[in-house]
């Protein structure tokens, strides 16, 4: 793989994933292309980052990157499990969960059923802006951002800021270590 190709995928991954690298944020979703698989498991397991391919797309796959630990506790806590529960699920365990969101994902890919809302949980969102999106089906919200908060708006800002400088953060460090690279390449 070009060297090109190595960063735009790492661009891509910051892009999206910036919280969760910087343990901000439990998960987050990419699309993206198989050809790039290489490059994404090397980058996840740097970061102790585990992932799991949740759809295949017909040229992209959505994959969830996520910390392990910090995805079990929240489907531990009763309250989330109440709401997974009211959603259909009947299992907690996390192989469980992963494997019915896929499920869902692929049968509304297919056109025979709803969209999981249910995984804003596992990124993070609060339950209650979960509830609201679902509620109001995507309207009504009273902040957008990384998600539509139904909810705390003066939280969710806080934490939309810090997910940007968190971002803005890990592309100064590529950048800094591609300017290295081509230091030392001189």
């Amino acid at each position: 793989m070009s060297e090109e190709r190595m960063r735009k995928v790492s661009m891509q991954m910051i892009f999206h994933c910036a919280p969760t690298f910087q343990r901000l944020k439990p998960s987050s979703l990419i699309m993206i292309d198989p050809e790039d698989l290489e490059v994404l498991e090397r980058q996840t397991a740097q970061a102790g980052l585990s992932g799991c391919r949740l759809c295949r797309g017909n040229q992209r796959d959505m994959w969830l990157l996520y910390r392990e630990d910090e995805l079990k506790k929240i489907l531990e806590k009763e309250v989330n499990r109440r709401f997974f529960r009211a959603m259909g699920y009947r299992s907690f365990s996390l192989p469980a969960v992963l494997n019915q969101i896929r499920v869902r994902l692929a049968a509304h890919r297919d056109g025979e059923g709803e969209y999981p809302h249910e995984l804003g949980i596992l990124l993070g969102y609060p339950l209650e802006d979960v509830r609201g999106f679902i509620r109001h089906k995507g309207k009504n919200y009273l902040y957008s951002g990384y998600w539509k908060v139904y909810g705390d708006v003066e939280k969710a800002r806080q934490l939309f800021q810090s997910y940007d400088r968190a971002r803005k953060q890990m592309f100064q460090w590529l950048d800094a270590a591609a300017a290295q690279t081509a230091e030392g390449a001189r």
